[in-house]
């Protein structure tokens, strides 16, 4: 569940509250009671950890190559399936 920061404009109180995303805004400011209270907007403290594509937005160097064998295998062995199922069918 996210956590939003909230602000009283009667008194100036500030805290922070624990809701879901269905919830409604709070507008009771729990210092002084009154209405006044407005959601801040600020910065999420979302942040993805390991390796991988999302950490800088490309993949490492390292793994292109590995990605291209790969494709340069499985494109020889559907060459070679290819050519052996002509050769079956010749004879």
């Amino acid at each position: 569940m996210p956590l939003y920061e909230y602000i009283c404009h009667a008194c100036g109180h500030e805290f922070e509250e624990i809701q879901k995303f269905s919830d409604r805004p709070l507008t009771k400011c729990p210092n002084c009671g009154k209405n006044k209270v407005v959601k801040k907007i600020s910065l999420t403290a979302f942040q993805l950890k390991g390796e991988g594509w999302y950490k800088d937005g490309y993949a490492r160097p390292s793994e292109n190559p590995k990605q291209k064998s790969k494709d340069t295998s499985s494109e020889s062995k559907a060459k070679a399936t290819s050519s052996s199922s002509k050769n079956t069918k010749s004879n």
